[in-house]
């Protein structure tokens, strides 16, 4: 049985695809902001107690966005050979910040 190999993708393949991959990163990114601004406004409605757990979240959650923001940086620097493992590191990393945003949610 004779198996087809496909050919590599193209160079512009390659670059329309990061430009994908990198527009959809920071379309997160720019979510994520928005949650922690309406987050931060819900903290300032409740009880004193209350909003300083409200605002220790908010502020894990402000730090982690911004690590999220470098992660895509750094992604955006990344050499063509490094592109692929620099990309699956992130979403690894990533879904840990989905998790804080989706426990966090649950909050507000």
């Amino acid at each position: 049985m004779r198996t087809t190999e496909q050919a590599p993708p193209s160079r512009a393949t390659t670059l329309a695809g990061r430009r994908a991959d990198l527009e959809r990163l920071e379309a997160q990114v720019a979510e994520w902001t928005a949650l922690i601004g309406q987050y931060r406004a819900s903290a300032r409605r409740v009880e004193i107690q209350a909003r300083l757990e409200l605002d220790r979240i908010t502020d894990d959650l402000q730090r982690q966005r911004n690590e999220a923001s470098a992660q895509v940086m750094r992604l955006k620097r990344s050499a063509e050979t490094e592109w692929e493992r620099g990309k699956a590191d992130l979403e690894m990393a990533w879904e840990a910040i989905r998790s804080s945003f989706r426990k966090a949610g649950g909050r507000f």
